[in-house]
């Protein structure tokens, strides 16, 4: 039985059509390895659909001798990361492929784990999950689902969604006359609070790293985007409360009818249109882009990518297994079978999904807006020190203009540890 994207992705938290390429054909039949054609194991995280392994075996079933075992990893993100750093530092070779969050692709590429894609076809991708698996101008880890966030707002009181901040913080005063709290966002001090800082400097036109890959954040359009969200919380269209909320806390505020907007993921969508005591807001919002400072805003990517472990005996066989699942027949089956939403551009003109996904379309818009995170090497601990030192600062009602110049000094010196 389908399951489509809206009934889903609330278990995804919160990226050549139809044939894999190179050598797939010949290595059908051949059976007994060859030059890098071979069995291969596929480590991801835990497939919470139960889809997955269907299509791997359709895949094994063209393949003979090239089989893919597939290896569940912890469904904690971080327990993930641990249990691939561990093989592939050791270089024990465990796994041939492995599923890497988006922002993992500078650790694993820069310490000399992965292959090069040279044989994986991006043709037809978005080009922002084409960049969040690049290194260095190579593609070390190819997108297979990918994320973005929209704004959902009631459109019982609104005829429209607002495109920038000013037309937002206009809107507020709609809130007000209807006894709602105005803009809802992750604001925890947690790694969404990170999602949200890049999202807001990527949305005033700015960007977190330089072009040379130092931090850069001491300028006006970064100072623009904190003066939202501090000015938010001190004139209250941010409720203080958000600095608790993560994606659930925020989900629950909107359908619980207190607020006029919420910035979060898709698999809002569906949780908020049940019918029950659980959501106020059925059939009384949309969803749109988010807004930005003098335009629509640019969502910060999630997703997962797929990269090729250096110690892989058949780096054929492994790039061939990418280019399968990333053709147009295996991307509507994971939207349609795992609800995550897919990588090729074509899918998002598709006229079953448009008809199965409310917000299909406006989701295409947003991943094709949409800006990968910072690209370091030592993500982990950036990350951490960003959602800190931020989060410090809000709460202490810190001028932008102060926290700022500290918070890249704190930054640059995690990336000159590198």
């Amino acid at each position: 039985m389908k399951r489509s994207l809206i009934a889903a992705t609330a278990f995804a938290l919160a990226l050549s059509a139809g044939a894999c390429s190179g050598g797939g054909d010949d290595s059908s039949d051949n059976g007994d390895g060859g030059e890098g054609r071979g069995p291969i194991t596929y480590a991801q995280g835990k497939d919470t659909s139960g889809a997955l392994q269907a299509i791997i075996d359709d895949f094994n079933a063209d393949h003979p001798g090239e089989e893919v075992t597939f290896v569940e990893l912890p469904e904690s993100a971080d327990d993930q990361r641990t249990a691939l750093v561990q093989d592939f530092q050791a270089g024990a070779g465990t796994y041939d492929v492995a599923g890497l969050d988006v922002v993992w692709t500078a650790e694993f590429a820069a310490r000399d784990w992965l292959l090069p894609l040279d044989e994986v076809d991006t043709t037809g991708l978005f080009q922002s999950t084409v960049d969040s698996g690049t290194y260095e101008g190579t593609l070390f880890a190819a997108p297979y689902k990918t994320n973005a966030a929209l704004l959902f707002y009631r459109s019982d009181l609104l005829d429209e969604a607002p495109t920038t901040w000013d037309e937002l913080i206009e809107d507020c005063d709609i809130a007000a006359e209807n006894d709602m709290k105005c803009f809802a966002t992750q604001m925890a001090q947690y790694e969404g609070l990170t999602v949200t800082f890049s999202e807001m400097v990527n949305s005033a036109g700015g960007a977190i790293l330089d072009a040379d890959g130092n931090v850069n954040i001491d300028t006006p359009e970064a100072q623009e985007a904190v003066t939202f969200l501090s000015n938010g919380i001190q004139d209250g269209y941010i409720p203080e409360e958000n600095m608790t909320f993560m994606e659930e806390e925020s989900r629950r505020a909107f359908q619980s009818g207190d607020y006029m907007f919420l910035r979060n993921w898709p698999y809002v969508y569906n949780l908020a249109q049940d019918e029950g005591e659980d959501s106020k807001v059925q059939d009384k919002f949309d969803i749109a882009l988010i807004p930005g400072s003098e335009n629509v805003g640019a969502s910060t990517l999630g997703g997962y990518n797929i990269g090729v472990s250096k110690t892989t005996d058949n780096p054929e066989t492994a790039q061939d297994f990418i280019n399968y699942m990333l053709s147009e027949d295996v991307q509507k089956r994971i939207i349609q079978e795992t609800g995550e939403p897919p990588v090729r551009e074509s899918l998002y003109e598709d006229e079953e999904l448009l008809a199965e996904i409310p917000y299909f379309e406006t989701l295409g818009e947003a991943i094709g807006h949409a800006e990968a995170r910072p690209q370091a090497v030592a993500y982990s601990e950036f990350s951490q020190v960003l959602s800190e030192n931020f989060y410090k600062g809000l709460q202490a009602g810190t001028d932008p203009a102060t926290l700022l110049p500290d918070l890249e000094g704190s930054l640059q010196k995690v990336i000159d540890a590198e």
